[in-house]
């Protein structure tokens, strides 16, 4: 309403102005004087109003300026309305200029009633309203919104303000009193379908942002009534129906009930219609290719069922395969012919062919501190290419991948010559430097502490920022009451400029957790240097030299502990296959991780220590219904030693026992141990364990688990007697960063060296492949 007052009026001065003009061909009148009228509460300081005033007494009026500033003073937010009145003189051909304006009362106090449940105090601070500040009825509705709004997330439908205004005229002061009308609050108790015969009501509900009610709903607050979620809910269902061939499904206006408590109960009607299948496909618009070429793009046949996502797919498919050869910009676009008696869809893929183009050069943007050879190396297109567009957006999720930049946007740009573009990547580097700190407890470490620098995006020559690289480079710290660590890596991902990558790791670790009859320290460094094998494997080759230092053994302990007692250096090297098919790394929920290594320590390496070792670890994971997912691992090791050494190292035994692998068992407790209890490790061991984990919240994951393993004296040793093996549950919380898992597991059998019936529970940070 004031705009539109702004606007008539500025309006009518310009026709006064032109009355004026008409009036007096020689020119407009001058100004006499400009008052300033004070319409509103309080005094009124003349002098800074006219600060933004360049209507002046004495000059020309005009009526142009004199709009802008009735603009100016509204835009001060001091006034809830200002207008200018013109008084003419014509005798002396002069006029009376008069601003009316009416000024903001300022806030002195407020008072909120009503808030019975979120309390008073609290909508008085979602008011966002400061004592002394300017208020009037307008402000008040826009910062309403905002109360609205936080009642609307703590499940009330329909919440009201009211407020009044006492504002003292003398002074300009406002008290305001708001009152509060909470409604009824409501979250949802059930969701329901009526007429879905051939989806299942769970498949349905899955797709839904609004939820059914939970235990833990006031958690998540994932089933709070929200009828815009609740609306595109609707094209989230109708979605799920098309992508299984009901082509002609409705959703209808969904009913909301009153259900018990202060809940809602909704059913979402829903008709099917038929299952569509695919008739005749057609693909017009095709002159470069034969038509056989093509027709593998599509996966979708005469006969299937008539699901959109195929034919999305096949859509996709067609563009891409003009786009890999250099055919860029070509549309794809598809036509349904449906038969509604025979629910059958006859499709139609009409093709504009784009040009054979190429990349005349590819340009690096946005790139402050990463070098250009760091992102070039990664790209799938090289100047002088094919202009290939699935190359070009591989290279795009490289870039994203490396987790250097914020954003990536790759774009071309025409040049003189026809049909050659210049390709330019556009990038927003981020933060990629980390300092971090924190403090935990494990049923291993017991309470322990780390602190962490580390630049994903390093460059060891790169003074004096060190940065841009294309390097990671970490420097870790871990101390507790049981171990001391400190941890150096580097790691070189483009060795030589090659797709080799070179990584050293320096370390030294004071371990006091292992038996309370010794400790043990390790100082050593590894290099090593890997390079991918086929799509999912990649092979390293290192070698390590580290020294030993078992020490402050026990009066007490065994003679077996005893002769291990002092320093031993150990050189070796090893070479390691791994291959990785999950689908993410942390948390995967399909796919294997399988890891083979082979070591040889001593003979011609030197050092104290002659051994070998032969590991083979694998995962497995399976996706089942609803996010439930069934995982495998399994792991069978030989260490053995040979030439001048007669037994192998504590250090270097085998293990089995605690988070990591046999649960239910304290850690390393499995297998041999000395005359006085204390477990010695073996030569040979090998442990299977099986998980079922169901998803409860978005980061919080319930989990049963069998286990079962054994360590065996000898090498090769691996009979099935005196096997180990427990059965628990567990909760996991996937915490970006920090990841907890709780256990609890029961033994079901035990060996000779362990007769503990009773349950364990462990506790750490991290994850377990």
């Amino acid at each position: 309403m004031m705009r539109f007052g702004v606007t008539v009026l500025g309006l009518f001065l310009l026709l006064a102005g032109s009355t004026w003009a008409n009036v007096n061909p020689s020119g407009p009148p001058m100004v006499r004087e400009v008052r300033i009228d004070n319409r509103g509460p309080g005094p009124l300081d003349e002098d800074s109003i006219r600060a933004f005033l360049t209507t002046r007494a004495g000059q020309p009026y005009d009526a142009m300026a004199a709009n802008q500033d009735v603009r100016a003073l509204l835009e001060t937010g001091r006034f809830s309305d200002v207008v200018v009145a013109v008084n003419p003189l014509p005798a002396r051909r002069e006029v009376d200029v008069i601003f009316e304006v009416r000024n903001k009362p300022r806030l002195r106090s407020i008072q909120v009633t009503g808030a019975d449940h979120v309390s008073n105090r609290r909508v008085r601070d979602w008011l966002q309203i400061d004592i002394g500040s300017r208020v009037d009825d307008v402000l008040m509705a826009v910062r309403a919104q905002n109360v609205y709004e936080e009642y609307r997330k703590r499940f009330f439908l329909d919440p009201k303000l009211t407020w009044e205004i006492d504002v003292n005229p003398a002074t300009g002061a406002a008290d305001v009193r708001v009152t509060v009308d909470e409604g009824r609050r409501a979250s949802i108790w059930r969701i329901g379908f009526e007429g879905n015969d051939e989806v299942r009501s769970r498949s349905l509900r899955r797709v839904m942002q609004q939820k059914n009610w939970r235990p833990w709903a006031s958690l998540t607050k994932r089933n709070r009534f929200d009828p815009y979620e609740l609306n595109a809910d609707r094209d989230s269902l109708r979605r799920v129906y098309m992508e299984r061939g009901f082509l002609d499904v409705r959703i209808g206006d969904p009913i909301i009930e009153e259900g018990p408590g202060q809940r809602v109960t909704i059913t979402i009607p829903v008709e099917e219609g038929p299952l569509y299948r695919v008739g005749e496909i057609t693909v017009e618009g095709v002159s470069l290719f034969e038509l056989n070429e093509i027709r593998p793009a599509l996966t979708i046949g005469p006969g299937d069922v008539a699901r959109t996502i195929d034919i999305e797919r096949s859509r996709a498919n067609v563009r891409d395969f003009y786009g890999s050869r250099g055919f860029i910009r070509t549309r794809v676009r598809e036509r349904l012919e449906p038969d509604f008696d025979t629910a059958i869809v006859d499709i139609e893929f009409f093709v504009t062919e784009g040009e054979l183009s190429h990349i005349r050069d590819i340009e690096i943007r946005g790139n402050r501190r990463t070098r250009d050879k760091v992102i070039r190396r990664e790209l799938a297109v090289m100047p002088g290419d094919i202009y290939d567009e699935v190359r070009v957006r591989r290279s795009e999720t490289r870039l994203m991948n490396m987790g250097y930049f914020n954003r990536v946007r790759v774009f071309d740009q025409p040049t003189r010559e026809p049909n050659r573009y210049d390709l330019i990547f556009d990038v927003e580097e981020g933060r990629t430097g980390e300092l971090s700190a924190g403090a935990g407890f494990s049923s291993i470490d017991r309470v322990i502490g780390f602190a962490s620098i580390a630049q994903n995006n390093f460059d060891l020559f790169g003074w004096p920022h060190f940065t841009g690289g294309g390097q990671r480079a970490q420097l870790q710290t871990q101390f507790g009451s049981r171990r001391t660590d400190v941890n150096l890596y580097f790691v070189e991902p483009w060795f030589l400029d090659r797709q080799l990558e070179f990584d050293v790791n320096l370390f030294r670790r004071d371990l006091r957790y292992f038996r309370s009859e010794y400790e043990q320290r390790s100082i050593g460094g590894i290099v090593g240097l890997a390079w991918p094998v086929g799509r999912f494997s990649r092979l390293r080759v290192a070698y390590g030299l580290q020294e030993f230092d078992i020490r402050n053994v026990r009066e007490s302990a065994s003679d077996i502990i005893k002769e291990e007692e002092g320093k031993r250096s150990r050189s070796a090297v090893s070479v390691t296959l791994r291959r990785d098919t999950r689908n993410r790394p942390f948390v995967p929920t399909r796919g294997n991780l399988s890891v083979f290594t082979a070591e040889l320590a001593g003979g011609p390496l030197q050092g104290d220590t002659d051994l070998y070792g032969l590991s083979a670890r694998t995962s497995q994971f399976f996706p089942l219904w609803f996010d439930h997912v069934l995982s495998f691992r399994g792991a069978a090791e030989v260490v053995e030693e040979y030439g001048d050494s007669d037994r192998v190292p504590i250090f270097d035994r085998l293990f089995l026992g605690g988070m990591r692998d046999i649960r239910g068992f304290r850690f390393q407790d499995v297998g041999p141990k000395d005359e006085n209890g204390q477990p010695i490790g073996g030569r040979s061991s090998a442990f299977f364990s099986a998980e079922y984990t169901v998803p409860v919240l978005p980061i919080v994951r319930l989990a049963t688990f069998y286990d079962i393993g054994m360590v065996w004296e000898d090498a090769y040793d691996f009979s099935m007697d005196d096997l180990n093996s427990a059965v628990g549950v567990g909760v996991r919380f996937d915490i970006q960063g920090f990841p907890l898992r709780f256990d609890y597991a029961w033994p079901l059998e035990t060996d000779e060296f362990n007769d503990r019936k009773s349950g364990r529970f462990s506790f750490m940070i991290g994850h377990v492949f």
